[in-house]
C-alpha cells in the first residue's frame, strides 16, 4: 500500500518546485531536508544545496556542491539564445544587479537556460571566495563573467583589487 510505504520519495515525488521556492522564502532548512530526498547527481540538487550551506556560512561546502553540480551540467547546455531580443536585453542588464544567483534552480530551468546556471554556479563560487577571504580565488574564478556586468561579480572583482593593494 503506497500510504504506508517508507520510501517517502516515492510517496512524494519530486519536490524541485516546493525546494525552489522554500529557498525564496529563505527556509533553507525545510529545502534542506527535502533535497535530502533528491537525486545527489542531480545539478539542481547540488546548486540548491550549495544554496543552503552558503546560507548557514559553510562556504568550503557550498563550494564542494558548485563543484559537483558544475561537473554534472549536461554538456550541451542551452545556449542564451535571446540576445538578439533588445527587450530581453534590457531587462536582463538590470537582472544582473540583482542576487538572483542566489534562488533555488530546477531541472527544467537547466534545460531552458544552461548557460545562466552556468554564470549562477561561477557567481555564487564567487560569492563564497569572497567570504571565505580568499582574494586571489575571487579574481580566478570572477574574472571570466567580468563583462557580463554582475553586480556581485563587479564588486568581488573592486574588493579583491582592492585588498590586493592594501597588502
Amino acid at each position: 500500500m503506497l500510504l504506508r510505504s517508507t520510501d517517502t520519495h516515492q510517496l512524494y515525488g519530486h519536490e524541485e518546485a516546493l525546494i525552489s521556492l522554500l529557498i525564496t522564502q529563505s527556509r533553507y532548512a525545510e529545502a534542506y531536508v527535502l533535497l535530502q530526498k533528491e537525486t545527489p547527481g542531480e545539478p539542481a540538487t547540488q546548486y540548491n544545496l550549495a544554496l543552503c550551506h552558503y546560507w548557514a556560512g559553510n562556504y568550503r561546502e557550498a563550494l564542494a556542491c558548485l563543484d559537483k553540480a558544475q561537473m554534472s551540467l549536461p554538456a550541451n547546455s542551452s545556449p542564451d539564445n535571446f540576445r538578439a531580443d533588445q527587450f530581453y536585453t534590457a531587462i536582463r542588464q538590470r537582472q544582473n544587479q540583482l542576487d538572483d544567483h542566489r534562488q533555488g534552480i530546477n531541472k527544467r530551468y537547466i534545460t531552458l537556460f544552461g548557460a545562466l546556471v552556468k554564470d549562477a554556479i561561477v557567481r555564487l563560487k564567487t560569492d563564497c571566495w569572497l567570504q571565505l577571504g580568499n582574494y586571489d580565488q575571487v579574481k580566478v574564478v570572477a574574472a571570466p563573467l567580468a563583462h557580463k556586468n554582475y553586480k556581485n561579480i563587479t564588486e568581488a572583482l573592486q574588493a579583491a583589487n582592492q585588498k590586493n593593494h592594501e597588502s
